[in-house]
């Protein structure tokens, strides 16, 4: 295989704009050599004492290389070229040729010089459709952000792309030939060994997560690898396209950490915290909620909210408030703080103070809403106010001072 300098190849499968690969010789060299060789056969004619001497044969080679290079015109003209010569030949040595010899001679050469020709120009072709291709494959594959490579059964490198190039910082040709322990840590290159074999043995493309070093530390890639087969559909090595994700599970990270953090808030909170999607089904429950209505969140989750807590009574208008709100944007409830019944597992109904709030997420909503049990408060309520006549009265009744008072009056 041959490298550009930037990049890699695949190896010069055709040739080039120069005439090189299967076309070694130039034009001017090739019309040097067929005019050597035409010389030198009608000279060695001139000289043959026999008028049979097979040295015509020795034609078809300027015929044949003229054919090749220039096509099959070219090798027509250098045909007829070669029997005008073989005419110089006879009339100068005086020969009589019959007219079948003529003829036959005439008919090799063409033939010769058409065909090798006409074939030349269907290989001239078809290379310059591979050339093509090859060049468009080596231009998508150097200008990709993702890591592209191809290893033969053993693990050795057969070529890289140029980001495997410009990352690494290792050039083609130092990498091409040698394995993964020949570049990476040990413990890295075991790795990358191991999910080779994994491959191989699957005979299926695999996704891989790898760790791979960078200027700045280790680099998260997912890699898809997948088996390259050989004529016989037996592997022949593995290919592998690598992407960095090292930013993306940063942010995944960050994100997870800021879940953590809300997590743990909810779980600590003393008011129930409830959250469903768009069709209504329950995702989150925290502790208090499991404490308020009696059901723990493994046996909630997935489940529609308005079975669980919604009294029946109310089922109807909550299902049509939430289609209301999907269609139009718009719900009485969403931002205020209301209070109203919920049912509790036993069957009970307790009074709960309720605020909910949507959030647009990707493929619909989330409605997020906090919970308090207000029975204590309503039990305190009721109290007060069943007490309030004893107070009353309490208040309107006379004191011992009033009492006293008015007995001194009546002795006096």
């Amino acid at each position: 295989m041959e490298s550009d300098g930037a990049g890699f190849s695949w190896g010069k499968l055709t040739a080039d704009s120069e005439g090189e690969g299967w076309f070694r010789l130039r034009p001017v060299t090739t019309l040097a050599v067929a005019a050597l060789l035409f010389a030198a056969v009608l000279l060695l004619r001139l000289v043959a004492t026999n008028p049979n001497d097979p040295v015509t044969i020795l034609y078809t080679l300027p015929v044949s290389l003229l054919a090749i290079q220039f096509g099959a015109a070219a090798g027509i003209a250098a045909a007829a070229l070669a029997m005008g010569l073989f005419g110089v030949w006879a009339i100068t040595d005086e020969v009589e040729v019959g007219a079948l010899g003529v003829l036959s001679r005439a008919i090799g050469l063409f033939l010769i010089g058409g065909l090798v020709g006409h074939f030349s120009d269907r290989l001239r072709q078809a290379l310059a459709v591979v050339t093509s291709k090859e060049r468009q494959l080596q231009s998508i594959l150097d200008n990709t952000s993702a890591v592209i490579y191809l290893k033969d059964r053993e693990g050795r490198y057969l070529l890289v792309n140029r980001q495997f190039e410009r990352i690494f910082g290792k050039e083609r040709d130092s990498v091409v030939g040698k394995t993964d322990y020949d570049l990476f840590p040990r413990y890295m290159a075991d790795a990358f060994r191991s999910n080779d074999r994994r491959t191989l043995k699957a005979g299926a493309p695999l996704e891989l997560e790898e760790v791979a070093p960078h200027e700045d530390g280790p680099h998260t890639y997912i890699s898809i690898k997948f088996p390259v087969f050989d004529e016989a559909h037996q592997p022949s090595g593995i290919c592998g396209i690598s992407t960095d994700i090292t930013a993306r599970k940063g942010a995944e990270a960050v994100l997870k950490q800021g879940q953590d953090k809300i997590r743990k808030i909810l779980e600590t909170a003393h008011e129930a915290f409830i959250s469903i999607d768009s069709e209504g089904l329950i995702r989150e429950w925290n502790p208090a909620a499991e404490e308020t209505f009696g059901w723990s969140r493994e046996r909630v989750l997935g489940r529609p909210l308005a079975e669980v807590i919604v009294p029946p009574r109310f089922r109807e208008s909550h299902q049509r408030g939430l289609a209301h709100f999907l269609k139009t944007g718009e719900g009485p409830l969403l931002g205020n703080r209301i209070e109203l019944p919920a049912l509790h597992r036993s069957g009970r109904e307790l009074p709960v103070e309720l605020t909910i709030a949507p959030a647009k997420v990707e493929g619909g909503y989330m409605f997020n809403a906090f919970l308090r049990d207000l029975s204590k408060r309503k039990r305190a309520e009721e109290d007060e106010t069943r007490l309030a006549p004893l107070g009353a009265v309490r208040d309107r009744s006379p004191g011992p001072s009033e009492d006293g008072a008015g007995n001194s009056d009546g002795s006096s």
